[in-house]
């Protein structure tokens, strides 16, 4: 299984450059896995060069985890993660978080961070200081 990158995924969600996003859903219907720093990037594209409200974010790629043949480490937690971030919280800290399985908690200085993250977090948030 082949990992994409940034720009393949924004080219199947945003349908732009209609060579390049036939080349990109070929890709993704191939099989293929999406690292979570791709996925925080994607965000970070939707948001800053698109516009898109995190809401709009959120479901984008939700979508694109939930595609037949696409992996995600962590995918029930990215899951949580994106659902959390279309109400509140910054996806790369909640990234994080979904990436941190195995720990037994997920220490920071973000208070705001462990308020935003609410009662249904798959893993435990201690604020330090």
């Amino acid at each position: 299984m082949k990992a994409v990158d940034t720009n393949i995924l924004v080219r199947v969600l945003m349908r732009d450059t209609p060579a390049q996003t036939e080349a990109a859903e070929r890709a993704l219907k191939a099989g293929a896995m999406i690292p979570l720093t791709v996925l925080l990037e994607t965000g970070w594209v939707l948001s800053s060069r698109y516009g898109l409200s995190r809401v709009n974010i959120a479901d984008a790629l939700s979508t694109l985890i939930d595609l037949p043949g696409v992996v995600v480490p962590e995918a029930d937690a990215v899951r949580w993660a994106l659902g959390r971030f279309a109400e509140k919280g910054d996806l790369g800290d909640l990234l994080h978080l979904a990436a941190s399985a195995g720990a037994t908690a997920f220490q920071t200085f973000d208070r705001r961070f462990a308020k935003a993250v609410g009662d249904t977090s798959p893993l435990a948030v201690e604020t330090l200081g």
